[in-house]
């Protein structure tokens, strides 16, 4: 099943043509031949794309400005088609939040490739949006308002010798920083950009889309912006630039002031859709981490050590795992408090992240426990950091946030080397457990090694 689309027209043929081309993808499509009944629709219907006729009565540009002021179908894209070749008609269409505006009515081919693109992009920013914490979105309209920093815009222009007006003219209409590259140079760290801006060349067009194509893969460049221009009013290679991930296609004599409307608006949405896919990423780091130390928990050393088991796989890469456990710490919470207990945990924490290497991985499994995984160590190596990380936390008292009294803690250690004979990170771990059990029977604040097995 397709989108649910509405067709705003008020001429018969022209609704029943765009219609039969929407048929063979399956969309649902209503229709409005006024601006009321044009909202009315909107309304009950939560379409996934409008298109309107610029000379929709009442205006078609009047329309989309009506909708998206709306605060319920401002996210509903529109296009607007039959702006002919008239520029200034397509960019107040463009600045009245049109996603798109075409010359005449559109082809099945660049119908269903927008269609495609339009809806798979809302779909995207709905899931965000599905995912941001309760009360996200009122703080994220509020952040939206902020400053906006200086865009930079990558432009591979038709031939070298153009590349200089392209770049003055495009600075001068948007105010943002402009490189030039190639097709070859424009995927070089240097040129990464907000947008980029390419044009598409009669005898070349496959350059053009296939650098498309590589932006959106790369992880780098994968949500810049890309615009492409074809010197052509129809150009059905430019069609399919939508399916490779470009977000507006530019016909015609090229126009900076067209390009400065188009990208105002989307480097705005690109803003928006960045901070709530940063939140996202920060829920995603909030829930693989401990709330009290900032440290990693036991969801996500169970992810790690699955990782490096399967990394490994046959390898013997030297390793050792390391089980912490702060002694008496019940006596700790009793004696002063459990703020103050939270104190102990959160400078234990400090001082064993501070001991450790970037490669190492420390996290806190339990209420007083953490795990260490030592990379690419030998057992001397191992042994002398398990007692630094010892030190680093007996030699000095821990001053709790109310200024009462240090507060000396001791670590017991636990520690277990890789092997040959230990198969799995589970099985590392219940010989770390069974270190740290000695450590504690022996009189705690010392580090014991499980002892080396050999393969049968």
């Amino acid at each position: 099943m397709g989108g649910r689309i509405i067709i705003a027209d008020d001429l018969v043929t022209d609704r029943i043509a765009l219609k039969a081309r929407l048929a063979a993808a399956r969309h649902s499509v209503t229709q409005a031949r006024t601006r009321d009944e044009l909202l009315t629709r909107a309304i009950a219907d939560k379409p996934d794309v409008i298109l309107i006729d610029i000379d929709f009565p009442g205006g078609g540009i009047a329309a989309c400005r009506a909708l998206k002021a709306r605060p319920d179908l401002a996210e509903v894209p529109v296009v607007i088609y039959g702006a002919a070749d008239d520029r200034v008609a397509r960019i107040a269409a463009l600045e009245a939040g049109a996603e798109e505006c075409l010359t005449d009515l559109p082809g099945e081919a660049l119908l269903l490739a927008l269609l495609r693109n339009l809806t798979r992009k809302r779909a995207e920013r709905e899931e965000l949006l599905r995912r941001q914490p309760l009360g996200a979105a009122d703080a994220f309209a509020e952040a939206s308002a902020g400053f906006a920093p200086r865009a930079r815009i990558t432009v591979v222009p038709p031939t070298a010798t153009e590349g200089p007006g392209w770049r003055s003219r495009i600075a001068a209409a948007s105010g943002a920083k402009v490189t030039l590259a190639t097709s070859a140079t424009a995927l070089e760290p240097e040129a990464e950009g907000d947008a980029y801006v390419i044009a598409l060349t009669p005898g070349n067009p496959g350059a053009a889309l296939g650098l498309v194509a590589e932006l959106r893969a790369r992880p780098s460049t994968r949500h810049a912006l890309v615009l492409l221009h074809t010197p052509r009013e129809r150009d059905d290679t430019a069609d399919m630039a939508f399916d490779f991930g470009a977000d507006a296609v530019m016909r015609g004599a090229f126009s900076s002031a067209e390009l400065a409307a188009r990208l105002d608006r989307l480097l705005d949405r690109k803003r928006e859709t960045d901070r709530l896919r940063a939140r996202v990423e920060d829920q995603l780091d909030e829930a693989l981490r401990d709330p009290l130390t900032g440290l990693f928990n036991r969801r996500y050393a169970d992810g790690y050590l699955a990782r490096m088991q399967k990394e490994h796989g046959g390898t013997r890469r030297s390793c050792a795992m390391l089980l912490l456990d702060l002694d008496h710490f019940k006596s700790v919470n009793d004696r002063f408090g459990h703020l103050a207990g939270d104190d102990v945990l959160v400078e234990t924490a400090r001082r064993l992240k501070a001991t450790l290497r970037e490669i190492d991985l420390v996290a806190r499994i339990g209420g007083e426990e953490f795990l260490v995984v030592l990379r690419d160590t030998t057992g001397d190596e191992a042994r002398l950091t398990a007692e630094r990380l010892r030190a680093a936390v007996a030699d000095t008292p821990v001053d709790a946030r109310d200024g009462q009294t240090p507060i000396s803690v001791t670590l017991s250690i636990g520690m277990a080397l890789c092997s040959s004979a230990i198969s799995n990170p589970r099985e590392l771990w219940d010989q770390a457990d069974r270190a740290l059990y000695v450590s504690k029977a022996g009189g705690r604040n010392i580090v014991t090694c499980a002892p080396e097995r050999s393969a049968a």
